[in-house]
């Protein structure tokens, strides 16, 4: 903290930060050199040269929790809340790529590279999480069997839901609902 209150001095004092455009320019300098050690200082700089530039830092947030921030070259803001949207109320069906990506008017290969680079992960990766977050919140909730949990979900069967389930989680169901009882 300290060490920010200095350096927010100096650059008062340097005469070379005077014009916007030399401030965000340093700016981007500075979230560069933190890029690797300190992501949130990084992120800091950014958001300031991007306020500085007249940009809102809003439009960088999704709304729904846990999913990090939209990145350029990602989905927009509104598509990636729409397929969000379809992913949560079809999650107990069968889902392909194509059919996401006829969601929100994009290709398959457009819409699945925008996704990632949006949301960090693969679209079927991010179906497979959210099935397994399902399969969570209904093992909790209810007394159903495991096999037809999974089939609740939109996996092809228990040993589907085992294998996700201990990829995702590290445990198997079974276990983790003894466990969470």
């Amino acid at each position: 903290m300290r060490a920010a209150v200095i350096r927010r001095k100096q650059l008062r004092e340097d005469n070379s930060v005077t014009s916007p455009s030399a401030h965000v320019r340093h700016l981007v300098k500075r979230a560069m050199t933190f890029l690797d050690t300190n992501r949130e200082a990084a992120w800091r700089c950014l958001r300031d040269a991007s306020t500085l530039l007249g940009a809102k830092t809003e439009e960088w947030v999704i709304d729904p929790p846990g999913h990090g921030i939209c990145r350029p070259g990602g989905l927009a803001t509104w598509q990636t809340r729409r397929v969000l949207n379809y992913v949560e109320a079809n999650l107990g069906s069968k889902m392909t790529i194509e059919e996401m990506a006829n969601v929100v008017a994009l290709s398959k290969s457009h819409f699945s590279r925008a996704f990632k680079r949006g949301l960090g992960h693969s679209p079927m990766a991010y179906v497979a999480v959210q099935r397994v977050e399902r399969a969570k919140l209904m093992m909790t909730s209810t007394r159903k069997r495991l096999t037809d949990i999974a089939l609740a979900c939109g996996f092809a069967d228990q040993s589907h839901l085992n294998r996700y389930f201990r990829r995702v989680v590290g445990t198997s169901p079974g276990v983790w609902r003894r466990m969470s009882r």
